[in-house]
């Protein structure tokens, strides 16, 4: 089986460009007048991405009570950072912290700021509250604590569990539903928003795909391409859209689609039953028809990535798709 590892260099620097990244945001929070009493402890002073997504979340909730001159929910965000975590009631899964969120549409948080960089008209949020966390039942964490091990198990376990430490269900789906929302924002790191259904080899997919959103902003991030990419007013057409896309949200659908049709590639081989395999079926060919139709733009696109070493990880996941596929699928 393989396991899609990022090459230890390329994950100490988005190591290092985390770290750097909390203690930007912890400086800001003083700045904005948030007491510095609430150091990082708990379960977020020992695992780096919960930190980090904890982070963003706590800046968002802190930036808000501050327009609205809402000392208790200064307090009550900050408190996050600190023994106020284990208020989310995080949970274990394949030996990672998880908070996780079951909230009604209503209580999302509509800001277009919160929605940069995502290949959706609206892309509300869950911003982590004690609130919030308390919707999550047992029944949706034992769903995710299968979907995480299936991940772990098709050896997309790196990608996830480096990725993913927030996760907030939103709509159950029944099998008529077509179509699947999911989505994940920059302004707002290893934190998945996932419509779903009750079979966790689905959700697993969604997972995948919305770590290897995050994986690869902080790729962009930490490696300093980001701003030449988003500079760029080139465009490449994306199958997957049907439209023309910038170089990032390209390179971001090459990257994360590549990895899906990898899992669906895992599914059909798991032999997981007569339904399982007919959906893998189905989308391990629409994900790899779109990847070779658009191998000669992503030839293109990839030129904006002037870190050699990414460049060719980029191309080699998505080559990865591609072994063996002749020129009937153009």
């Amino acid at each position: 089986m393989s396991t899609y590892t990022l090459p230890t260099n390329l994950r100490e620097q988005v190591d290092a460009y985390r770290q750097a990244k909390i203690a930007r945001i912890d400086g800001v929070l003083r700045s904005l007048g948030a007491e510095d009493e609430y150091a990082w402890g708990d379960v977020a002073n020992s695992d780096l991405p919960l930190r980090y997504a904890l982070a963003h979340h706590v800046f968002e909730g802190v930036s808000r009570a501050v327009r609205e001159g809402d000392c208790q929910a200064i307090s009550s965000a900050m408190a996050l950072r600190t023994d106020g975590a284990s208020s989310l009631g995080p949970f274990q899964a394949e030996g990672s912290p998880i908070i996780l969120m079951h909230p009604a549409w209503r209580e999302l948080t509509d800001d277009a700021s919160l929605s940069e960089n995502v290949a959706r008209s609206s892309a509300p949020v869950a911003i982590v509250s004690s609130r919030l966390c308390a919707t999550a039942t047992t029944a949706d964490r034992d769903l995710v604590t299968r979907a995480l091990g299936t991940a772990v198990d098709a050896g997309f376990g790196a990608t996830v569990l480096r990725n993913t430490r927030v996760i907030a269900l939103i709509s159950e789906l029944i099998p008529d539903d077509a179509k699947i929302r999911s989505w994940t924002t920059s302004a707002l790191p290893a934190t998945a928003h996932l419509d779903y259904f009750t079979e966790n080899r689905y959700v697993s997919r969604e997972l995948i795909h919305e770590a290897a959103h995050t994986e690869l902003n902080d790729l962009f991030s930490a490696l300093d391409v980001a701003g030449e990419i988003h500079r760029s007013d080139a465009t490449f057409y994306a199958p997957w859209l049907e439209t023309d896309r910038p170089v990032f949200g390209f390179l971001h659908g090459t990257w994360a689609f590549s990895h899906v049709a990898l899992f669906c590639r895992w599914l059909l081989n798991a032999h997981l039953g007569p339904e399982i395999s007919a959906v893998a079926a189905m989308m391990h060919s629409r994900y790899v028809k779109q990847l070779h139709a658009s191998r000669e733009d992503f030839s293109r696109a990839v030129e904006w990535v002037r870190v050699p070493e990414l460049a060719e990880l980029l191309t080699r996941r998505r080559d990865d798709v591609l072994v063996g596929v002749g020129a009937g699928w153009a």
